[in-house]
């Protein structure tokens, strides 16, 4: 009982309560999201068609999504991402996106381990102060949005929080083999080992020019340099598979605008031209602005007292300040998964640091103030709509569920994840499929995809063939079949209500007037036009885009005179 006692009592135990919650909470968060279909072809649907099709089909890492921009269909031929592999036994336990929005808090939990190890390396002996920083880990905004996606970079916190704790234990080794692990993660991660390598070199200089001088190389030289050169071999190394897969990848890849389009032009460029770096971070300037105070904000800045351990931080945001892409500079991405781990390291030596030059009673301030500083936060987050399971939705659901696993089909992104343990299946039009599932008041159906999918036809450009028959047309949900001429398994029709509130006015203007509507009388806004207006139109509707059948237009009107 004693042992059970100090068991319930211990950190470990807390930690785990505290992740336990997370994990359940987020979960079901994102489950919830993605049965309400508010989950996307980017990424989760690309990252579970690209297992799927590896464990079932042998092709590697295969998917359909960017087909147009990498021809190959491999995940190789975007991004140099071998960790994946290791997620293909995890993967095939449970063969279903919801597996990889359950392993992504999980992944993220992982992380308080090495973080737990590094707040009581820095002898912040202060149990309350430990479990807050925990709990700020789990719900700091870069850390752990976005809630209902999954991209690899996830696994990139834990396993930098694990590189770094060692590394500073002088366990040089361990911390290798969590270096060479994020390798695998992303193409960029070469560029942060090679920071890490220059952090070690600081943090150890003396040591390590007194070797050099004595002609001595010690560990901590031995293990800068083997960074450094990992780093540059898996760089290249990414470059060469990436190309082998996509020849054109690269090409389109590096989003550095007028800085040009490889690497090595975009180093030289930024270096040698100032003045026009100086400009790019004043581009868009103020969401720049609002993404580092997302960044540093929700740890109260404390991450500025430890200026080495941001070096980590620096080529990631020198690529993304200086990106033409605004998603690169966005906290709702998978992106500040290449900053974060360094930004709370760095917050909890803050800490410590603070502790030393000040009374104990400083924590009680900073745990204040980071408390403070994360509800500020959120308000810098992207503003996500409030998701509900909708009529559109329960449409879906019934369409989705005449459609055939092993039946080729090209559907709605959003709808995409429901549909992408198959070969033959598509988020964009493509002819000669065996079914079609549109929405067409799916944001979706109007946008151009994301690049490298951006030369795939709008859906709403999409030019149906006769030989297609519908099999659903409700609440704007269209379910075609090739070859089909039966009738419609299920029909709802669409409604639309126009009020002064939602109409555009041109010469026409509002006034006050009784409005009789049935058995129903009311004072209201009425739209008002007279013979003295310009012109004979007055107002305008918002353009709807309508299904395919036959509708009843219903206007009220008033008139002050039959005469013409």
């Amino acid at each position: 009982m004693r042992k059970i006692k100090t068991l319930l009592q211990s950190d470990y135990f807390i930690l785990l309560l505290i992740a336990t919650i997370y994990i359940i909470v987020v979960s079901v968060l994102a489950l919830s999201r993605h049965y309400a279909f508010d989950t996307n072809t980017w990424d989760l649907g690309i990252y579970s068609q690209s297992l799927y099709s590896t464990l079932n089909h042998g092709k590697l890492l295969y998917y359909t999504a960017e087909l147009t921009g990498n021809p190959s269909g491999s995940l190789f031929g975007i991004h140099f991402s071998p960790f994946l592999f290791l997620l293909v036994p995890i993967y095939a336990i449970f063969q279903n996106p919801a597996t990889l929005l359950v392993l992504r808090p999980i992944v993220i939990s992982i992380g308080l381990i090495p973080l737990y190890w590094i707040i009581q390396e820095q002898q912040i002996n202060h149990r309350a102060v430990t479990f807050f920083l925990a709990a700020i880990y789990l719900v700091y905004p870069p850390i752990t949005t976005p809630l209902s996606n999954f991209d690899v970079e996830v696994f990139l916190p834990a396993l930098f929080l694990f590189a770094i704790y060692y590394m500073r234990k002088g366990k040089l080794v361990h911390s290798y083999i969590f270096v060479a692990l994020a390798l695998m993660v992303n193409e960029f991660v070469p560029l942060i080992v090679m920071a890490m390598s220059l952090y070690v070199f600081l943090l150890h200089r003396k040591e390590i020019i007194n070797g050099i001088k004595t002609r001595k190389l010690t560990k901590n030289a031995i293990f800068a340099a083997a960074l450094l050169l990992s780093a540059l071999i898996v760089f290249n190394l990414a470059s060469v598979v990436i190309t082998s897969f996509n020849p054109d990848a690269l090409n389109t890849k590096w989003e550095w605008g007028e800085f040009g389009t490889s690497p090595n032009e975009i180093v030289t460029n930024v270096l040698t031209n100032p003045l026009k770096t100086i400009n790019v971070l004043l581009n868009n300037g103020q969401n720049k602005l609002l993404y580092l105070g997302a960044l540093f904000g929700p740890l109260a800045f404390l991450s500025l007292l430890d200026p080495l351990t941001l070096i980590m931080t620096t080529p990631w945001l020198a690529a993304s300040l200086l990106s033409v892409n605004p998603l690169y500079y966005e906290i709702g991405t998978q992106y500040p998964a290449f900053v974060s781990p360094f930004l709370f390291v760095s917050a909890v030596t803050g800490i410590k640091k603070l502790m030393d030059f000040s009374s104990r009673d400083v924590l009680r301030k900073i745990v204040f103030l980071m408390f403070i500083s994360l509800i500020l936060s959120t308000f810098l987050l992207p503003n996500d709509e409030y998701f509900s399971v909708t009529e559109s939705d329960e449409s879906t659901r019934v369409a989705l569920n005449l459609i055939p696993a092993n039946a080729s089909v090209a559907a709605m992104p959003e709808v995409f994840p429901h549909l992408c343990n198959r070969l033959d299946g598509y988020p964009y039009f493509k002819e000669d499929v065996d079914y079609l599932l549109i929405d067409v008041y799916s944001w979706w159906y109007t946008v151009t995809l994301p690049q490298p999918a951006h030369t795939a036809p709008k859906w709403r450009d999409a030019k149906i063939g006769d030989d297609y028959g519908i099999m659903v047309n409700a609440n704007g949900v269209l379910l075609y079949k090739k070859g089909y001429t039966g009738a419609l398994e299920s029909f709802e029709g669409v409604a639309f209500t126009y009020t002064s509130s939602n109409v555009k006015t041109a010469t026409g203007s509002f006034v006050q007037d009784t409005v009789t509507i049935g058995n129903s009388t009311a004072t209201t806004d009425v739209l008002l036009h007279t013979v003295d207006d310009s012109t004979p139109l007055f107002f305008e509707t918002p353009q709807k885009v309508l299904p395919p059948g036959n509708y009843n237009i219903t206007l009220v009107l008033k008139t002050s005179s039959t005469a013409p």
